[in-house]
């Protein structure tokens, strides 16, 4: 993963903007974002993913709210897929991973792919 540009608020509030190639159908963070103890997270991410010879595309925006509880972090209701224009098998998730939550990319088999994500938080 590779940071472009970072923008830091309070109370886990903030923006990044990241970027990952993948090989294949493996799972690759593209971003990692901490959830403050005592507080609740809403994610947004909008993920481009193209490529190498530009023959396939796929856009996607995801948006979850998360809350940690004096260090356990756990989804409140569902995460959602505002939108997802793809390709077979190409994924955005959010995952909860100790007390961050990571935005995971995944392509499909024998396809190398540039994923783009411009990612959003607001927390108190």
């Amino acid at each position: 993963m590779k940071a472009i540009k970072g923008l830091a608020g309070g109370g886990g509030s903030g923006a990044a903007t990241t970027i990952v190639s993948t090989t294949g159908a493996t799972t690759t963070t593209i971003d990692t974002v901490p959830v403050p103890t005592d507080s609740g997270l809403l994610i947004q991410a909008k993920v481009v993913g193209i490529k190498d010879d530009f023959a396939m595309k796929g856009g996607f925006k995801v948006i979850g709210m998360f809350a940690n509880n004096t260090g356990t972090v756990t989804r409140q209701g569902f995460v959602g897929n505002v939108f997802a224009q793809t390709e077979a098998g190409w994924i955005v998730t959010l995952v909860i991973s100790g007390t961050n939550v990571l935005i995971r990319v995944k392509g499909a088999a024998a396809t190398n792919i540039s994923w783009k994500c411009q990612r959003t938080s607001v927390g108190v």
